[in-house]
């Protein structure tokens, strides 16, 4: 079988480009499409391709999505990595590794600091066999909110509503509360004031960890510019000014919070917590859910509200020669390439 690899434009191979990923990835669409590889405010996506030499047919495709980061208190270039896909006839190791290189290629030339990645189980693999394994797991954690949803959907029918009631209220029982000295205002942003949300990010840099740079146009961009879901902020304001927020999603009866920034002060996460959980209950939610790094210091106080460790995926971190970089990430469910 031979083939060959090389760069795409998102432009001119857009057709090559819709082909595989209509056939192999499920969330893609043209909506989609346009979104993550034309419109990201930190660049368009880099793609390459695979095609068999003799028929010219594309046989599979890998993507690199840019973003800046912030490491140790400076912004650099990075990217998250995804889209990768392999034609079921061209699924042995030559061609997925050589997509993989091309895409590892732009970070080990410098012209990009640092790369990461969810990969599958097939991806694992991969990166095994490039001498690569995981730097942190990412944990899904989740809080029943009912006491239905905990127990079970067969069992809670069976059960009195008395017993219901109880359970329910032992779900929240030991949930933090904000303190006394906690004097901020917790609204949630329909028009946020991004000039807030830039100032924020620009105090906060990396001081909790190495991260997407949430500047005002990524945030517009990748919150309320989505395609296809529908975010909500939560902000707290101390004396008119942003102390931090959470942004989040319901879908039926399930939330889940997908990316949280605030002052290093645990009163303000603990607030920001306290109250999406008020919000979420009044709006009839049965369970949050969200993905933190197995390292993230937020953890504890997660666990502290109930939120329980379920299932967790590897981390890739590429920084060939720069190991200092990017060493304590902070990442959660917004920081993936969607």
């Amino acid at each position: 079988m031979a083939f060959y690899v090389r760069d795409a434009d998102p432009v001119a191979d857009e057709q090559a480009i819709h082909q595989l990923a209509s056939r192999h990835l499920e969330a893609h669409n043209p909506r989609r499409f346009v979104w993550l590889y034309k419109e990201n405010p930190f660049g368009s996506a880099r793609v390459w391709l695979a095609f068999e030499r003799e028929t010219e047919m594309p046989i599979g495709m890998a993507a690199m999505f840019p973003r800046k980061a912030y490491v140790g208190g400076t912004e650099v270039a990075a990217a998250v990595l995804g889209d990768f896909c392999i034609s079921e006839r061209f699924r042995s190791l030559g061609p997925a590794v050589q997509l993989q290189k091309a895409c590892l290629s732009a970070v080990k030339s410098g012209e990009i600091a640092f790369c990461y990645d969810y990969p599958s189980s097939r991806m694992l693999a991969i990166y095994k066999y490039l001498g690569l394994g995981p730097c942190e797991r990412s944990l899904r954690l989740v809080k029943f909110l009912k006491a239905e949803a905990a127990i079970g959907g067969d069992l809670a029918h069976r059960l009195a509503k008395p017993f219901l009631g109880m359970a329910g209220s032992f779900l929240n029982f030991r949930e933090p509360r904000p303190s006394a000295s906690d004097n901020n205002e917790y609204k949630l942003e329909r028009e946020p004031a991004w000039s807030e949300y830039q100032a924020l990010a620009n105090k906060i840099r990396s001081s909790q960890g190495d991260c997407t740079a949430r500047t005002a146009t990524y945030l517009n961009w990748r919150f309320l510019r989505h395609p296809s879901d529908f975010y909500e902020f939560l902000a707290a304001y101390k004396t008119g000014e942003l102390q931090g927020y959470c942004v989040f999603r319901i879908s039926g009866d399930h939330a889940q919070l997908t990316d949280m920034l605030a002052m290093p002060q645990a009163e303000t996460t603990t607030g920001l917590l306290f109250h999406l959980l008020r919000i979420l209950r009044a709006r009839g939610a049965s369970k949050v859910s969200l993905s933190a790094l197995a390292g993230d210091p937020r953890v504890p106080l997660l666990k502290k509200f109930g939120f329980w460790e379920r299932e967790s995926v590897p981390v890739i971190r590429y920084c060939p020669g720069r190991d200092n970089l990017a060493s304590r990430l902070l990442l959660m469910q917004g920081d993936r390439e969607s």
